[in-house]
């Protein structure tokens, strides 16, 4: 699987062999002495983060005063961080310590307003648009809704009480805000194999006996209900303040809230060499060698790169089945 969003572009080998530090797009790197550098990417529901400890062995990082919304990027050979804004850069335990985000610290503002007859990519074009970000979708149905109401709420926070009830989440990448369709992505082909040792690092948590078996949702006379293949009898229950228009939207509803309540009950993290091919929002084949039952296809909800030491820190779920 290689969807453009989870891809790292080499860019015809730019930073092959060298890190670099972009700051408002210059390389800083050699000004700098980097004490650790950590960058976390998530699949969906959080931005992802960087983390950047250094000595200011020029005494420039003053001169420089970075402010908000001013962007960083590290690229590390093949990986790169993509466009991060500056949250903060202050002193700890002598050294600079900088933290950066991939949603602009605009996203923290609420936001009011009404649609009529509004489709769901174009509440999202429109959300990345008031952010200053680019937009693409992956297999996402424009689902038509007669009326939506955001009432006060941060946009990528109103954003994903949406994406939830359609089975679709996000995530911003580079200055751009990706919205995928997640049962389609979780079946892509994996984009290659990981493989553990037995003596590896890893740990992995089956929660699958508490999965929901269905789901209903109430909002005035329309209750809307879905099963699992897999069945159960485990009930996932909602009374949602969100309008449901149609007995066809109720039941979508609640097969989207099943999805996002069951799809991280079959977890696991291994830690390995860094790993720049992957990105949050891959596929990968899992083959373990101290427990083969895990073998098979994982989907990578969330990756920490570890610049400094070269180890990547991946957490993963077993993708879902049929919804």
């Amino acid at each position: 699987m290689s969807l453009k969003f989870t891809e790292y572009a080499n860019e015809g080998g730019k930073g092959q062999g060298r890190t670099q530090i972009l700051y408002n797009g210059v390389d800083i790197y050699d000004d700098i002495s980097v004490n650790q550098c950590f960058h976390d990417m998530f699949a969906a529901s959080q931005s992802d983060e960087l983390l950047l400890r250094f000595n200011d062995t020029r005494h420039l990082w003053d001169g420089w005063n970075p402010a908000n919304e001013e962007t960083i990027e590290v690229v590390e050979g093949a990986a790169r961080s993509g466009k991060m804004f500056i949250e903060s850069v202050i002193p700890e335990n002598g050294l600079m310590t900088l933290r950066a985000f991939s949603i602009p610290p605009t996203a923290k503002d609420p936001f009011t307003k009404s649609w009529e007859n509004v489709k769901l990519l174009q509440i999202g074009q429109e959300i990345a648009s008031r952010h200053g970000l680019g937009f693409e979708q992956y297999d996402v149905t424009d689902q038509l809704y007669d009326y939506v109401r955001q009432d006060n709420l941060p946009d990528f926070e109103f954003l994903e009480q949406r994406c939830a009830l359609e089975g679709v989440a996000f995530l911003v990448f580079d200055g751009t805000l990706v919205m995928y369709g997640e049962a389609a992505l979780e079946a892509k082909a994996p984009a290659g194999a990981i493989d553990v040792p037995p003596d590896g690092v890893f740990e992995y948590h089956d929660d699958a006996t508490a999965a929901y078996g269905k789901a209903e949702v109430v909002n005035g006379d329309i209750t809307g209900s879905f099963a699992a293949p897999s069945g159960g009898s485990k009930l996932l229950h909602r009374v949602l303040q969100i309008r449901i228009a149609s007995q066809a939207e109720g039941n979508r509803f609640a097969k989207g809230l099943l999805r996002y309540e069951n799809r991280n009950m079959t977890t696991g993290t291994l830690q390995t060499a860094l790993l720049p091919e992957y990105a949050a929002g891959s596929v990968a084949t899992l083959k373990t060698g101290g427990a083969g039952s895990w073998d098979g296809p994982a989907f990578i909800m969330r990756i920490r790169h570890d610049y400094v030491a070269k180890k990547s820190k991946i957490f993963f779920r077993k993708p879902l089945e049929g919804y």
